[in-house]
């Protein structure tokens, strides 16, 4: 006759001895889990890089306490650790979540903002507020990293609403400066060519033509690169140009020497016309040639 309250028993404890070894495996994983950090360039600053085993456990831990809050009186004794581990695992996830999405903002805007000239002057209400969310983001950096649990690195008061403030702040740096890339790309068409990272990459380093060179291939079909003179004193110049260079190899002189100088998207303009002139040159001297062969 004790039976089914017998068997009502097992069950009971049985599924709670599950929910038992649950918790414990949670708390035991998080308490140990540690947040991993990669170093930004050739710098002294880090970014977070949460590893795969993180973001994999932190999905599956997610599921599984929702899991075990469903199975109502048998977790009722241990309600009280299941959504504080609920808790605990949204806000680490909403904190990760946001501090990855301003790095990795922070990292494509950086360079723009603090390194190009032409963007700081374009753009100053933008380059202050990002200057502002820069010191920011470094400050927080610099006291994140000597935190390497992960739970506690996320769990301080205030670092996630922190950490939304400077996204929104970003957001609108980028849609500043996605404005302003629309006014270049108007300017010199074949930027239509580019992806937005290529773009922001040839504007940041546009006094650097060096650097632009990689780009040249997307917007120009053929041209793989250009030839820089050799000045006087034996040095390489990295303004002055006089040969193109074809992707499969073949070189093309320039009429004359060419200045790649001022804004990026101007001097490429100058410089289709003067590839263009080039070309006409050398196909009218061909044709001339052609009619006076013998």
């Amino acid at each position: 006759r004790h039976k089914d309250k017998i068997e009502e028993i097992v069950e009971a404890a049985m599924k709670e001895l599950k929910i038992e070894k649950k918790l414990a495996e949670i708390e035991t994983f998080w308490t140990a889990m540690e947040l991993t950090y990669s170093p930004h360039k050739n710098t002294e600053m880090h970014v977070p890089q949460p590893s795969e085993e993180l973001l994999e456990t932190m999905e599956a831990h997610q599921m599984e306490l929702q899991s075990i809050y469903g199975m109502g009186k048998f977790m009722e004794y241990f309600k009280n650790r299941v959504v504080e581990w609920q808790n605990v695992l949204r806000t680490v996830d909403d904190t990760l979540k946001m501090w990855t999405a301003v790095s990795r903002d922070w990292i494509s805007l950086e360079s723009i903002f603090l390194a190009s000239a032409d963007i700081r002057s374009q753009l100053p209400e933008d380059t202050k507020r990002f200057e502002g969310i820069d010191s920011e983001f470094k400050e927080l950096m610099k006291d994140a990293i000597s935190e390497v649990n992960c739970v506690n690195v996320c769990s301080v008061e205030g670092r996630c609403e922190a950490l939304k403030g400077m996204r929104e702040r970003l957001e609108v740096c980028q849609k500043s400066l996605h404005e302003y890339l629309d006014i270049k790309k108007k300017i010199f068409p074949r930027f239509y060519f580019l992806s937005a990272v290529a773009l922001r990459d040839m504007l940041a380093n546009g006094t650097n033509p060096p650097k632009i060179m990689p780009y040249l291939g997307d917007c120009y079909d053929a041209l793989a690169n250009l030839r820089f003179v050799r000045l006087e004193d034996g040095e390489m110049s990295d303004k002055i140009v006089d040969t193109m260079v074809a992707k499969d190899g073949e070189e093309v002189a320039l009429h004359e020497n060419f200045s790649l100088e001022g804004e990026v998207e101007a001097y490429l303009n100058r410089l289709t016309e003067s590839m263009r002139k080039s070309l006409k040159i050398i196909l009218s001297d061909a044709v001339e040639k052609a009619v006076n062969w013998e």
